[in-house]
């Protein structure tokens, strides 16, 4: 008679070597970077719509607009500093110079957005919002491209990757919690001035971007990396194409996009929801409610964080993120029960749902993209983590600010006029619901269809690192 006993689960994995621990401090140090450069982007994403289109009249599409358009410079931007990083020999190291710079740069950028004149016409606004939103680009590219290079090459363990991106995503998320207050503590700073709350804001954000970044390049160590030199030097286009090829990374790239759409494009109708339909117009009690679910939504992932480090661990990274996935499309259908009128605290309930998919891309994504780079640096024979997550983060600013236009366009499309607010038709009111349930669904399942195809595992990290080590012993042989 064949045994019922239960399949005993897998033995932990063992501990990595010493040599590839990444210490706490130097994961904390690591990680601050991450609050500044989602500070810097996110408060200006956070407070565009209700600076340029509520208080300053441009309108909704147009901001979208000039937050999208530098996603065509970052196309040009981002593999280069990653290029460059990669080639990099000063006496400070590969990135950390970068680091500094940058974080000094992108605070500058992310305080000065806010000191337009006053009396101007909305085209002169617009136009000024594009042209600091090129400038915020140029800094950011310069500071997030290194900056994500050093962490995917600080330890080549296959589970240690993802408990440094687990420290990483936990200050990530800290960062988060404030991005989400911003329009009510610029209400109440500015004594319910938009402008002048932002202009504060702003000042002080420009301060804690650039000291965050100087302490990550100050306290985190780079890693010597030995030069296989099995070829030349890729070109930087060439590296850019070379990098595109790999079928696993584009499919981890790409789900990251749909992840961050599925919960940005929506996004905006959401809070016009919020003010407008759920509480009739009070932009007060709309702001309160906004800050507490998005509070909710980042106090979430951040307890998500250790169970996807954990999980990840014992079934494997693929199947934690389908899981993490999963969460999304469940959220999507609660947004439906959950925004109607006078709801109250029931808007916490969707933002709740939402956290654990997000969060999944902050850790799992840089996490097999550096199992990704252990597999290229076999063929190319070079370790070139500064140009693949400069393709990455491009891959992410597009959908952070194609969302972003998107949300704009989304919102035009569903009926909404401005100058009804509260007034809107129900059939208004109707497709904006529909647009923001649906919205999200959709985009969660076709990240999961890529996800799912997605072929890397541990044994092929694990063999790669074995002929790297024999080519390194021996050079001359063809491995």
């Amino acid at each position: 008679m064949p045994s019922t006993a239960p399949t005993p689960p897998p033995p932990a994995p063992p501990p990595p070597p010493d040599s590839e621990r990444v210490s706490p401090g130097t994961r904390v140090a690591y990680g601050s970077s991450a609050f500044a450069e989602n500070l810097a982007l996110n408060s200006v994403n956070q407070l565009a719509n209700p600076v340029f289109n509520l208080t300053l009249g441009v309108s909704p599409v147009l901001v979208g607009a000039a937050l999208a358009l530098p996603r065509l410079w970052d196309a040009v931007m981002d593999p280069w500093i990653g290029s460059v990083s990669d080639h990099c020999q000063s006496r400070w190291g590969r990135r950390r110079p970068f680091i500094l710079v940058g974080a000094i740069l992108t605070g500058l950028c992310a305080a000065g957005i806010w000191f337009f004149p006053a009396d101007k016409t909305p085209a002169f606004y617009f136009w000024w919002l594009t042209i600091g939103s090129f400038l915020l680009a140029t800094a950011y590219s310069i500071f997030v491209v290194p900056y994500g290079a050093l962490g995917l090459e600080l330890t080549r363990d296959y589970h240690e990757r993802t408990r440094l991106m687990g420290t990483k995503s936990m200050l990530h998320k800290l960062s988060g919690v404030l991005n989400q207050w911003l329009l009510k503590i610029v209400q109440l700073i500015g004594a319910n001035s938009l402008v002048a709350g932002s202009r504060f804001c702003g000042v002080i954000i420009g301060f804690l971007v650039a000291g965050l970044g100087a302490l990550t390049a100050w306290r985190v160590p780079e890693r010597p990396r030995p030069a296989i030199a099995t070829g030349p030097k890729l070109s930087v286009w060439r590296g850019w194409r070379e990098t595109i090829k790999r079928g696993d990374f584009v499919r981890l790239a790409s789900a990251q996009c749909l992840i961050y759409a599925s919960y940005l494009v929506i996004d905006n109708t959401g809070f016009y929801l919020n003010v407008f339909y759920v509480n009739g117009g009070d932009l007060a009690k709309g702001a309160l409610l906004k800050g507490f679910a998005g509070m909710c939504f980042q106090l979430g992932g951040l307890c998500a964080i250790p169970f996807i480090v954990r999980l990840s661990q014992r079934i494997g990274k693929k199947p934690t993120f389908l899981l993490c996935t999963a969460s999304l499309v469940v959220a999507g259908i609660a947004k439906w029960f959950c925004y109607v009128p006078d709801a109250g605290w029931l808007l916490v309930i969707p933002s709740l749902l939402l956290a654990p998919g997000l969060v999944a891309v902050m850790v799992l994504v840089p996490s097999m993209t550096a199992d990704i780079c252990d597999l290229d640096e076999v063929t190319t024979g070079a370790r070139r983590e500064g140009m693949f997550n400069a393709v990455l983060g491009w891959a992410l600013k597009v959908a952070l600010s194609g969302s972003i236009f998107l949300a704009g366009v989304a919102l035009s499309l569903t009926g909404w006029d401005t100058a009804l607010k509260a007034a809107q038709t129900p059939e208004t009111f109707l497709a904006m619901r529909i647009a923001f349930s649906a919205g999200t669904i959709v985009f969660a399942l076709a990240a999961a269809a890529l996800i799912a195809g997605y072929r890397v595992t541990e044994a092929d990290v694990t063999e790669s690192r074995r002929l790297v080590a024999a080519r390194l012993s021996n050079p001359k042989s063809e491995i």
